[in-house]
């Protein structure tokens, strides 16, 4: 099946000169069978749909072999709003033999529902995914799937993935059209910096247990890290002594 699912990565580009039209059948799949998402800028996604879509790429694209053959092995998909950075991963875990049971390899394809329910959030918002300019979530989504889906299918095959190399590239551009490896789906630090004028080093006030504080952002992802200067926290590089805060960005209000 491996010799099988390269073949299929490998065929002639106008293989997919309906690519768009098999790309409309999906997006119009999901949204009938889901039971979350409503619209196109879905303000809901489920685990089943992420697994949905791709299943359905494997179906128009990958010769009904990638998952198949993944399943085989071990297969999951997840959902994740701690993903702050990428819009999607895929991995690819080994088990070890242990106490007579053999060793194992398990994938998994994970989606950032946070940085898609960061981006698209004012009307004629476009996000730039793999090279296309994106007008609502679902086709986002999309693109993101079909990245993942050529990791997945390069581990399958040749057990390594780098979508900043050659060879994914030009499978990528192949069957997909992408022209571009990276998204710029919106991440918690530049929402935090244009919907709130919050940055890292920005100084800013709270409220904890009752209590007023201030401190200054050190870190933002799915939530800050404000340090707070307090004699019975940790010593920083400054010689100051500072206390860790987690915060949610809409609870900080930014001071002089």
């Amino acid at each position: 099946m491996q010799k099988q699912l390269g073949e299929v990565l490998y065929r002639d580009p106008h293989v997919w000169r309906d690519r768009s039209e098999r790309q409309k059948w999906i997006a119009d799949r999901i949204l009938s069978r889901s039971k979350v998402m409503k619209t196109r800028n879905f303000h809901a996604v489920s685990r089943s749909d992420l697994e949905s879509m791709a299943w359905l790429y494997d179906e128009s694209f990958l010769g009904g072999i990638a998952l198949p053959l993944a399943e085989s092995y071990g297969l999951s998909f997840r959902l994740s709003s701690r993903m702050t950075r990428a819009g999607g991963k895929t991995t690819r875990t080994t088990f070890p033999p242990t106490a007579g049971k053999p060793g194992r390899t398990h994938y998994e394809i994970a989606l950032s529902t946070s940085l898609l329910f960061q981006s698209f959030r004012a009307p004629g918002d476009t996000i730039r995914v793999c090279g296309f300019e994106c007008q609502d979530r679902l086709t986002a989504m999309q693109r993101v799937v079909e990245h993942e889906l050529i990791h997945l299918c390069e581990m399958l095959v040749w057990i390594q993935s780098d979508c900043a190399a050659g060879r994914f590239q030009s499978i990528a551009k192949s069957l997909f059209a992408h022209t571009e490896h990276r998204h710029e789906l919106i991440t918690q630090q530049e929402r935090a910096a244009k919907e709130f004028n919050i940055r890292p080093g920005t100084r800013v006030a709270f409220r904890h247990e009752g209590k007023t504080l201030v401190g200054l952002v050190n870190r933002i992802t799915r939530r800050a890290t404000i340090l707070v200067e307090d004699s019975r926290g940790q010593r920083f590089s400054d010689g100051r002594r500072y206390v860790k805060y987690y915060v949610p960005i809409q609870q900080l209000r930014p001071i002089a």
